[in-house]
């Protein structure tokens, strides 16, 4: 049967059923193509998280110790060690711990998988915003001066300093001498919240920070949600040859009580909460003193890292 434009009936049906084969490959191209697209798309997304995270956290491991004008490691006058109590002038609401941010004494410190200001002395003051952790996930604290000097302030933890001298103050005052300099004392402490602003269940990276006002106090800040674990490991001293080889990194818990941090490896795993259509098979990783086994997931996830020589160590090499 042919018809009215002497086409037949047969020819019709085979250029049909070629046209739906063409469009069909088209589309399976095109799927594949937007598969493609999306996976290069989720695995840049999760590197310039890893990489905002590590940027931060290096930035602030490089300077830990900076004492101003001082030599690193000299005792400040009103530094305390963590858990004694701090002069009344120079103590900080919030709950976490005494002498927390004063103890200048001890620039890097931490725990490992725990939340808590040293090994063994957890944290008063609760993570934020819904008092989870991601378990396992490593803190790190931080101490230090701010790069710039600025004018006295009270109801802020400066440290004035000269070259032969230095102490912390929080009411404005000046007693060294029109040779010294002020600066605001920074203390952070870095850990891994279960939950992100806003979003429940969605981990993030955050701090709790040392802020003025009408009386020092710590805050805590969201810094860079989708980040589910944090592993930090300690350095000791560089060999003879200025390579860190045989040198070793140790959890937190693990390096030696008194001995100078000259460099520290941050360990960050990011995870995408976007979703993919269907789950993956994501590989074990093992890294710093952790071990995480295959899993099935719709969350991809990305291991990053990065060696930070800390400047203020107070013993070079």
């Amino acid at each position: 049967m042919r018809t009215s434009g002497g086409v037949s009936l047969v020819e019709v049906l085979v250029a049909t059923t070629l046209i739906l084969l063409a469009v069909a490959s088209a589309m399976s191209l095109v799927a594949r193509g937007r598969g493609a697209y999306r996976s290069v798309e989720t695995r840049a997304r999760l590197e310039e998280t890893a990489r905002a995270a590590l940027d931060m956290l290096a930035y602030e491991v490089r300077l830990a110790g900076y004492l101003g004008q001082l030599v690193p490691g000299y005792t400040v006058q009103g530094s305390r060690a963590l858990g004694s109590a701090p002069s009344p002038d120079l103590s900080v609401t919030g709950g976490c711990v005494d002498s927390l941010a004063v103890d200048t004494g001890t620039p890097l410190a931490g725990a490992d998988g725990a939340y808590e200001a040293a090994p063994g002395v957890p944290l008063g003051c609760p993570p934020s915003p819904h008092g989870r952790v991601v378990p396992g996930s490593d803190t790190l604290v931080i101490r230090r001066a701010a790069v710039s000097a600025a004018g006295p302030d009270a109801g802020r933890i400066q440290l004035e300093s000269t070259r032969e001298a230095g102490r912390l103050m929080s009411d404005g005052s000046r007693e060294l001498g029109g040779n010294s300099l002020v600066h605001d004392l920074e203390a952070s402490v870095f850990y891994v919240s279960g939950d992100a602003t806003g979003a429940i269940g969605r981990p993030a990276l955050r701090r709790k920070r040392l802020v003025g006002g009408s009386v020092p106090a710590f805050q805590d800040e969201e810094l860079v949600p989708g980040i589910e674990d944090l592993q930090v490991e300690f350095g000791r001293a560089a060999s003879t040859d200025g390579s860190r080889e045989g040198s070793g990194y140790l959890p937190i818990d693990a390096f030696p009580d008194g001995a100078p941090v000259q460099s520290v490896r941050l360990w960050v795993l990011v995870r995408d909460d976007t979703g993919e259509a269907a789950a993956q098979r994501l590989p074990a990783l093992a890294y710093a003193n952790r071990q995480l086994g295959e899993e099935l997931s719709r969350h991809p996830r990305l291991l990053a890292y990065r060696t930070v020589d800390v400047r203020n160590s107070r013993s070079r090499p």
